[in-house]
């Protein structure tokens, strides 16, 4: 019975499929041209993540303030102000979803899941000592900044065979070692300097399989890849008095590597019987790629101000002019035409008092611009930006030496794409509405 449940299924698959075509390329009408060959927005992300629920919570402004050690990702010269010890971590758990509208199929939505992930984040010591009248702070974290271990299956049904599913399973992270100092130069005035160590890899599979036979795969893509840069970011934090604190950094140009170290294609290609039977393409060392970017120089200008004693405004820019950034494939200069992609952040915090601990209410927000646009096709983009907003919500318990910390950060992407050659030539175009949903939470003790 399944021999002939996967005949039938290959037969309508195949109608569907006028061809199939070797690695690297796509089977009409199959895959989605959003994965094919990996599109850079997903091979190379430069949407890099911070830790720090206080900071998060009232949407991402961090340069002018500090109260905890994961300042030193947003501001090193923070640390200068922190009088004691302090040990800190972060954590992080997502709940995205993805609503996907295919054209092919009238415009039908198909089910995506994704599955939920609980990762730490942050994981750091702030050290101060005393020179005199002045504070010298020495600070050592581990910071995730970005993490690929998040499954996501897309479900389409194809009249009259039933569904097929493509599923995406990336694992690995990218992470960095980050020694930071900072030195009060007066009781108003401190500088900071942070080196981050970057290391991580992945291996990431796209597989479109069928439940109606089996799980039988039809496409699967594997993709091993290592990732490998640094950078060191100075900051400066100006409080001339109580109620107004002025940060600035900046982080020169640096070097990032992305180098695939594996990549293989499984097709089907023929019916022999009631059989389907496939061909493993696997790329020689020779083609795999190795991408090195020279990413340009990026600076961040804070403002926090206190208009009561409970009541702290902050107002964040960010300057990433990653349309500057050089890429080179194989030591062969690449047109990737990146974007600008510049950052407003705004939040606030009241504070609110009990008898036992203060709690800290925040709220914010942050437009989230990627540098590239929708509409990829053939190595290229040809849509407008793909930009965004993310609404954030936090909260906090002080209480004594202790500090929890929790955010909510809730935002969505828009993008259009093109599932087929087909769809390309006659301008029928799918979508996808990615929404952000990320809670972060954080636990600092100083001694």
């Amino acid at each position: 019975m399944m021999n002939k449940k996967r005949f039938r299924f290959a037969l309508c698959m195949f109608a569907l499929l006028p061809q199939f075509l070797p690695a690297q390329t796509n089977f009409q009408n199959f895959v989605s041209q959003s994965f094919l060959d990996r599109a850079l927005d997903r091979q190379i992300r430069l949407d890099f993540r911070r830790a720090g629920a206080e900071a998060l919570g009232m949407g991402g402004t961090g340069v002018a303030r500090s109260s905890t050690a994961t300042v030193a990702l947003w501001n090193p010269a923070g640390l200068a102000f922190i009088t004691q010890r302090e040990l800190a971590f972060n954590g992080g758990f997502n709940l995205n979803t993805q609503e996907v509208s295919v054209q092919r199929f009238a415009g039908a939505k198909a089910l995506s899941e994704i599955d939920p992930k609980l990762l730490p984040n942050f994981a750091g010591l702030g050290y101060p000592l005393r020179l005199g009248e002045r504070n010298l702070t020495l600070g050592f974290a581990y910071h995730r900044l970005l993490s690929f271990a998040q499954k996501n299956t897309q479900t389409f049904y194809i009249y009259p065979t039933g569904t097929i599913d493509h599923i995406e399973t990336p694992e690995g992270s990218l992470y960095a070692l980050v020694p930071s100092v900072a030195f009060a130069l007066t009781s108003k005035l401190a500088l900071g300097l942070s080196f981050h160590l970057l290391q991580g890899n992945s291996d990431y599979t796209f597989e479109v399989k069928s439940p109606y036979v089996d799980e039988f795969v039809f496409y699967s893509f594997k993709d091993k890849e290592s990732y490998e840069g640094s950078y060191a970011t100075a900051g400066l934090q100006f409080k001339p008095n109580g109620w107004l604190a002025l940060g600035a950094t900046v982080t020169p140009g640096w070097k990032y590597t992305v180098e695939e170290k594996r990549e293989s294609l499984f097709v089907v290609s023929s019916i022999v019987g009631t059989n389907l039977e496939g061909e493993t393409h696997i790329t020689s060392p020779d083609s795999l790629q190795k991408f090195q970017l020279d990413l340009p120089l990026v600076y961040e200008l804070g403002i926090a101000a206190k208009p009561s004693a409970r009541l702290t405004l902050a107002f964040d820019f960010a300057v990433r002019p990653w349309s500057k950034t050089e890429i080179s494939s194989n030591a062969t200069d690449a047109q990737v035409n990146l974007l600008d992609a510049n950052s407003l952040r705004f939040g606030l915090e009241y504070l609110a008092r009990t008898k036992w601990a203060e709690v800290p209410l925040r709220f914010g927000y942050y437009t989230n611009p990627t540098p590239y646009k929708d509409r990829y096709f053939q190595k290229q983009f040809f849509g407008k930006q793909v930009e965004g907003g993310v609404f954030t919500y936090g909260f906090g318990v002080v209480q004594k030496n202790w500090m929890l910390n929790f955010a909510f950060e809730r935002g969505t992407h828009e993008y259009e794409w093109w599932l087929s050659d087909g769809d390309y030539y006659n301008d029928h175009l799918s979508s996808t509405k990615d929404q952000f949903n990320e809670i972060s939470f954080a636990v600092s003790y100083r001694f």
